[in-house]
């Protein structure tokens, strides 16, 4: 990691937990990956990630689609890295659209009890994805293909290839190594999932940061009130997807990551604060592309390393 991504595990200091997918690769094999900066606040971006929303359109005949957005966090960041062109990660995604992909990744993750038998939730069948089922359930995906037939779903086989990457879990209140996982998943320009225990942003303002050669849009967010499900956001917004988070469950709301800036992004002539914030795309039509939140509420670490 560099000194730079040291230095901000050091300043970070925010006590919580994390939930991150990093596939380990070197920042000399990924494109896209640039320096940002306002003002005084820097950081880097990972550019060209997709920003699917919920819901996908459910060719695969689920009972719900609700609470889609482990699968789609995971399936946005999946398609990024097949188009990207790493031979480790060659036709991962079977040259499909985040929406498709992230279907199959819900059959593996066994979102909302539907799905692969193998996962702990086919048993449980709660609303959502659990922690370690999406660990699981990528970790097959990845690997499936025509030649390795696990427990697949009742549809045709799609056309892809089967990689086989070490998936590892790590979950607790250690700070460090997980914003460690973090920082190096973006520096090496591979877009971590990461999972908060619930997802309530509110906008304060947008800023124009300057990502090499271009400006990239960033809304900036405050964390609102604690809330267990996106009922009442959705009653204001029929934007926003139906979600239930349950933290004792392990059930939260997951985003992709695609950057990362420490500081205060507008200075003295703002309401920022001076803060390490993540920017995702969140995978709701309800919320802008690119949104940057104060590092918190997060609940553990997923780890991929090609073999």
């Amino acid at each position: 990691m560099s000194a730079f991504g040291e230095g901000m595990i050091r300043s970070a200091g925010i006590a919580c937990l994390m939930v991150i997918m990093l596939v380990v690769g070197s920042l000399a094999e990924q494109a896209g990956v640039a320096p940002l900066q306002v003002g005084d606040a820097e950081g880097l971006f990972i550019v060209n990630v997709p920003d699917a929303s919920q819901p996908p359109g459910n060719i695969l005949r689920f009972q719900s689609v609700d609470n889609w957005c482990a699968p789609l966090a995971a399936a946005n960041a999946l398609v990024f890295l097949d188009q990207a062109e790493m031979e480790w990660a060659h036709s991962v995604s079977g040259g499909l659209a985040p929406l498709l992909v992230s279907e199959y990744l819900g059959y593996f993750m066994a979102t909302n009890g539907e799905g692969s038998r193998a996962r702990e939730n086919a048993q449980r069948r709660l609303s959502g994805t659990l922690l370690k089922d999406i660990s699981a359930g990528v970790s097959e995906f990845v690997r499936w293909d025509r030649d390795k037939l696990y427990d697949t779903p009742p549809p045709e086989l799609i056309e892809k290839s089967g990689v086989d990457w070490r998936v590892e879990l790590a979950e607790g209140t250690v700070m460090d190594e997980p914003l460690a996982f973090f920082l190096g998943s973006i520096e090496a320009g591979i877009p971590p999932v990461v999972c908060f225990s619930y997802w309530n942003p509110v906008v304060v303002e947008k800023e124009e940061l300057a990502v090499g050669d271009e400006n990239v849009l960033v809304y900036f967010a405050s964390w609102g009130d604690r809330i267990a499900s996106t009922g009442v956001l959705h009653k204001a917004d029929p934007k926003v997807p139906a979600e239930v988070w349950d933290e004792k469950q392990a059930i939260g709301h997951a985003v992709t990551g695609v950057g990362f800036i420490k500081g205060d992004p507008d200075g003295d002539r703002g309401p920022l604060p001076n803060t390490f914030w993540a920017i995702v795309h969140d995978n709701w039509a309800a919320t802008p592309e690119n949104i940057a939140i104060p590092w918190d509420h997060v609940a553990g670490v997923v780890v991929y390393v090609p073999r």
